[in-house]
């Protein structure tokens, strides 16, 4: 490997945001020309903050990718800088603001500044140096040493001195903090079960000085904000609301209950009556809220009259401003890496052109761009080739499909990957991920290791899925899985796990809540699941089980995970380390993660998002030569047109036509264009269109313009060329006699299912109610209920003499047998057999590419 591939593989770009993003140091991609003002009034506001003034708040607004994650992650910075403190606010339960706010605000605990101290830490030792506490107080307050009730109520005491009133009224919280701090089991937790908000029913928190029920969310969360306010300024960081609008209207549409889509209107409301609650109870702290502006507005329209009027909007953050804004984001994400590998570029941003670049500004946001890159940098790392990239619109080299690829893969080093997973497996320990010591280190590793083998498998693009396990040192989690399944307004689905090997009551209570908080797992949100691993029965207590009752009420599961499991991720987590060649086709032909039991169900899912894994075609099978042709030459978007705002292509992908789509628009405003244009693209990439027009507004497919129009651009002639001639274009005309006819049988074939009582039974139903308008029968009268066992009866017997078509039925019912009807029912029958109207012919006009797509118009 040559000195520009070897620069080119150790690159990361992280296109793919995680919610450890906030917490990574941005300092060296910082680009301070792509959002300017923003930056200044949010340092503008940090040192009101400072100042130990009164709260305020900001709102970032900004479409996807476009840079709010990293904003909130400089601010993380700028903050701790001046002595502050940062929390990154996740509401994965909108429903409950206040635990779900809570629950997130305790993880920000363990996180780290720039200097490597935990802020929990942190703020201990500053409190203890504040409070004038001794050596040994501040030892036990802060872990160095074993922690005493006598301890803690020294600490107290310093509070107090500092501010009466904190100390007074935080006094249980501040006592939990130090417990969490502490090196003994026990006292931790008793700490972790008072932040989980669970009852003590065993008493063991009255040892500490805590109580035994649990305290409210939003006083726990307010006693927080105020004792690390004694210290220094704080930045609330609430991130994802755009995803949870999403998860919340989607799942109203999918739950049956009229409450649940009540509580799913309630959601803006919530959020923003905890966002204005919060903002009243907090002491010097900056609450910045990051969405989308359809988010926000959402949010707005919910609360009561002028309450969010006091918070900030921010200028909106859009696409790449300027040509030296988008050469300095590329430099700045490669500069690193090129530095350690001792590659010297022949320009900073290669090996992408500045001419490539120029097409940036004003269509591409931050993260598209970085995309492209990314996608551009494995296109030369495949082909073994670095090629400067000339035109971001060029994603030729990139559209080539998994199952493509699948055909000419490597196979010759299969032999020596399945030896070394086979050696890895027998040497792994599946004993120490299951103890209560070790869990928490090694079980984030191991299942976010098997989840990512997973994804290979599935020849998932890694734009659609980010799995993560940074979940802090009191992980709420130990790895989650998401799949995106609309980037725009950030909708995904998430599949969770959390390791639950404690023996202790206290612990696994907080575990479970902990997990389900984090999770965001709720009665009929089917795009949120949690698996909790556990091999033994839970502790007993009636505690335990009414959370355990109420995990499962949530939908969430417990999977038991075998040594065998075990072992296989433990191999597959060291061969990611060690990136030997040909690993990903290895995954995709022998799927050892999709074949563990941990995964079965989550397997099961998937398919039902992503259909069948790449590797399930058969290798040697050669590829249909069309399709192959339509693959190589057009690319799985189609462009739609250009935004009014900086004139940005809009783009979808085919995969995302799979699911429904609508068009809304006046008369007159384009639809019936916009629905031609679709159907045209996808012919041209592989894709054939059944289309049903009743208004013969589509029936012109296969009718080329007898000259260009004006509005097209470069490279549509060509196109509509294309189109037409591989294109085959077939209209077919329901009603008419001329044409192509198409005729329907109304009798399905009743013969694979005679043998299946059920099958038959559900067959007959489903056809009785579909001949019954046709021969008369209307309504739930004496004689529509006659009819119907009439005709039943003669649906049986025509059934099991052989009979298919609906003549023959016909025929029967004018001379049904004796044993059929009676005197009374044989008028029925001979009604009914003059009722139904003759099969009527269809004509259709299509027009399809040879070989290739097609495009069926009914008119």
């Amino acid at each position: 490997m040559n000195g520009e591939l070897e620069a080119l593989s150790r690159l990361h770009l992280g296109t793919a945001p995680t919610q450890d993003e906030v917490w990574d140091s941005v300092s060296p991609y910082h680009v301070e020309s792509l959002h300017p003002h923003v930056s200044r009034r949010l340092l503008a506001a940090m040192a009101v903050v400072s100042d130990d003034r009164a709260p305020t708040a900001a709102v970032i607004q900004g479409e996807t990718g476009a840079g709010k994650t990293h904003l909130l992650s400089w601010t993380r910075e700028e903050i701790q800088s001046r002595g502050g403190f940062f929390f990154y606010i996740k509401l994965v339960n909108g429903h409950d603001f206040w635990r779900s706010a809570t629950g997130s605000l305790v993880d920000s605990l363990y996180r780290k500044d720039e200097g490597g101290q935990e802020q929990l830490l942190h703020l201990l030792r500053e409190l203890s140096r504040a409070a004038g506490l001794d050596d040994a107080t501040c030892g036990a307050v802060t872990g160095e040493r074993d922690v005493t009730p006598a301890d803690l109520d020294t600490f107290i005491g310093g509070i107090r001195r500092l501010d009466r009133q904190v100390g007074n009224e935080a006094r249980d919280t501040a006592r939990a903090l130090a417990l969490v701090a502490a090196a003994r089991d026990d006292a931790v937790a008793a700490g972790t079960s008072y932040f989980a908000l669970n009852d003590d029913e065993l008493g063991q928190r009255a040892v500490w000085g805590l109580p035994s029920g649990a305290t409210p969310a939003q006083r726990v969360l307010r006693d927080l904000t105020r004792l690390f306010a004694l210290v220094g300024p704080l930045v609330f960081a609430f991130d994802q609301l755009d995803n949870l609008v999403a998860v919340s209207e989607s799942s109203s549409l999918t739950t049956p209950s009229s409450g649940e889509r009540r509580a799913a209107r309630r959601l803006s409301g919530d959020i923003a009556d905890g966002l204005m609650d919060l903002r009243e109870e907090t002491r010097r702290t900056l609450m910045v809220v990051a969405c989308q502006p359809d988010t926000w507005h959402k949010i707005s329209q919910a609360a009561m009259g002028s309450a969010l009027d006091r918070f900030d909007l921010l200028p909106e953050l859009g696409a790449i401003p300027d040509n030296a804004t988008a050469a300095a984001i590329v430099a700045s994400r490669l500069r690193e890496t090129y530095a350690s590998t001792g590659f010297t570029p022949p320009c900073p941003t290669f090996p992408i052109t500045t001419t490539a670049l120029a097409e940036a500004p004003r269509r591409y946001t931050v993260r598209r761009l970085l995309q492209r890159v990314a996608q551009h940098v494995k296109s030369c790392l495949d082909s073994g080739h670095v090629v400067e990239l000339t035109t971001l619109s060029d994603t030729k080299a990139a559209a080539t499909t998994v199952s493509i690829a699948s055909v000419s893969e490597d196979r010759s080093g299969d032999e020596a990957l399945t030896e070394r997973f086979e050696a890895l497996r027998s040497e792994a320990d599946p004993e120490m991920p299951l103890d209560k010591a070790t869990e928490d280190r090694l079980m984030p590793g191991l299942v976010s290791a098997g989840l990512k083998c997973l994804m290979t498998e599935f020849a998932v693009d890694e734009s659609r899925f980010v799995v993560e396990a940074g979940f802090g040192r009191r992980a709420a989690l130990h790895a989650q899985l998401r799949l995106v399944l609309d980037e725009a307004i950030e909708n995904d689905v998430r599949w969770s796990f959390r390791g639950v090997a404690t023996g202790n009551a206290l612990s696994a209570q907080s575990q479970m809540r902990n997990a389900m908080t984090e999770a965001g797992l709720e009665p009929g949100v089917v795009s949120r699941h949690l698996s909790l691993l556990r091999n033994t029965r839970y502790p007993s207590g009636r505690k335990t089980g009414e959370i355990k009752a109420d995990f499962e009420a949530r939908g969430g599961r417990s999977v038991p995970i075998s040594g065998d499991d075990l072992r296989t991720l433990a191999a597959l987590r060291r061969m990611l380390d060690e990136g030997m060649p040909g690993f990903g086709g290895w995954l995709r032909r022998t799927r050892p993660a999709s074949r563990t039991e941990v995964f079965s169900s989550l397997v099961a899912q998937l398919h039902q998002y992503l259909g069948d894994p790449g590797g399930t075609m058969n290798p040697e099978e050669p590829l249909e030569e069309s399709a192959s042709r339509h693959a190589e030459d057009f690319a799985p978007t189609i462009t739609f047109g250009t935004s009014r705002r900086g004139g940005r292509f809009f783009d979808a992908s085919l995969e995302q036509l799979r699911m429904h789509t609508v068009v809304i628009g006046a008369a007159g405003s384009g639809k019936t264009v916009l629905l031609k244009r679709i159907v045209e693209q996808c012919a041209l990439r592989g894709v054939s269109s059944i289309v049903l027009d009743p208004n013969d507004d589509l029936a012109r497919l296969g009718d080329p313009w007898p000259t260009s129009p004006p509005a097209w651009h470069e490279g549509q002639a060509a196109e509509a060329e294309r189109y037409f001639s591989s294109t085959e274009v077939v209209v077919w005309t329901p009603g008419l006699i001329r044409g192509h006819p198409l005729f329907f049988n109304p009798l399905p074939d009743f013969g694979p299912v005679l043998d299946d009582a059920d099958d038959f039974r559900g067959l007959l139903t489903s056809t009785v109610n579909t001949l019954a308008p046709h021969v008369g029968i209307r309504g739930a009268s004496a004689r529509a209920t006659q009819q119907r066992g009439v005709l039943r009866r003669a649906l049986v017997h025509y059934a099991r003499e052989g009979g298919r078509n609906l003549r023959g039925l016909v025929e029967l019912l004018a001379e049904p047998p004796s044993d059929m009807v009676n005197a009374r029912t044989r008028k029925l029958a001979d009604s009914m057999a003059d009722t139904p109207s003759k099969p009527r012919s269809t004509r259709t006009r299509s027009s399809t590419t040879r070989a290739g797509p097609s495009t069926r118009v009914s008119s």
